[in-house]
């Protein structure tokens, strides 16, 4: 079985053509997928997709990205209408991201901390978008290390591994650990020291397409790649990091 622990069914670029992604999705092994919102209405979309793909396997998160940060003072009261849906497993994407400044940082940093309260509150895990933004959001994260977080598109190196470790994150890698550039080697020199118990696989889909296919339009049937490449760098089979994955998951987001 293969997991696609973040993707974006609900984008512009792939919802119009969700029930063909969703099946070839299926049809590649993929038995469980992540829709993950970016404000309120991407979220609101996301758990309703959950709801009417539910057996296809798909769940949602519902957050506000950091570039999206800049339109709220506050998590909209709706927000817990929303989580409380059966499908909403997990509260983000969330975080820092000082790439591209969309919002100012000060406003990033608050609507981050909300969220990460929110998260609290709601008993649910989060996960993260962190983005050039590691030590200011590690300084955060330190606050509430009582919480199950998922730093997705891993981008802290071994510099950040141990800390992450050590406050109990698990890392997902997408199609950035295939590519054949300086960024993939960094990916996959974190791949070969992560324990396997930290391992999540993405595809940040439309985004983010794995190296076979770059170019094209990401989707969730794509994880593949993700799979072969991680086994390929453990040397252990494709199969052996799917039970594992699956574990990681199961734990991680507290499904069946």
């Amino acid at each position: 079985m293969l997991i696609d622990s973040h993707c974006h069914i609900n984008s512009e670029e792939l919802r119009l053509d969700a029930r063909t992604v969703i099946s070839r999705a299926r049809d590649a092994g993929v038995r469980k997928m992540v829709i993950v919102g970016c404000d309120y209405e991407d979220s609101c979309e996301a758990a309703a997709m959950a709801e009417d793909f539910a057996q296809f396997g798909l769940y949602a998160s519902v957050g506000i990205h950091p570039h999206e940060a800049k339109r709220y003072t506050k998590i909209p009261e709706a927000f817990r209408e929303i989580a409380r849906n059966s499908r909403v497993v997990a509260v983000g994407e969330t975080g820092l991201d000082y790439h591209y400044g969309h919002s100012p940082r000060d406003i990033q940093k608050k609507m981050f901390e909300s969220q990460l309260s929110f998260a609290e509150e709601l008993g649910l895990p989060v996960i993260l978008h962190i983005r050039d933004a590691m030590n200011d959001a590690m300084e955060i994260l330190t606050v509430h290390r009582g919480l199950r977080m998922l730093f997705h598109c891993y981008s802290g190196g071994l510099e950040y591994l141990n800390e992450v470790i050590g406050m109990g994150g698990i890392c997902a890698f997408g199609g950035a650990v295939t590519w054949d550039n300086k960024a993939g080697e960094a990916l996959r020199g974190v791949v070969r020291k992560i324990p396997a118990e930290n391992i999540l696989c993405e595809t940040d889909s439309p985004y983010m397409t794995p190296a076979p296919l770059r170019g094209r339009r990401n989707e969730p049937a794509y994880v593949r790649y993700v799979y072969e490449a991680i086994a390929r760098e453990r040397n252990i089979s494709s199969a052996e990091l799917s039970g594992i994955v699956e574990d990681n998951a199961r734990r991680f987001f507290g499904w069946d």
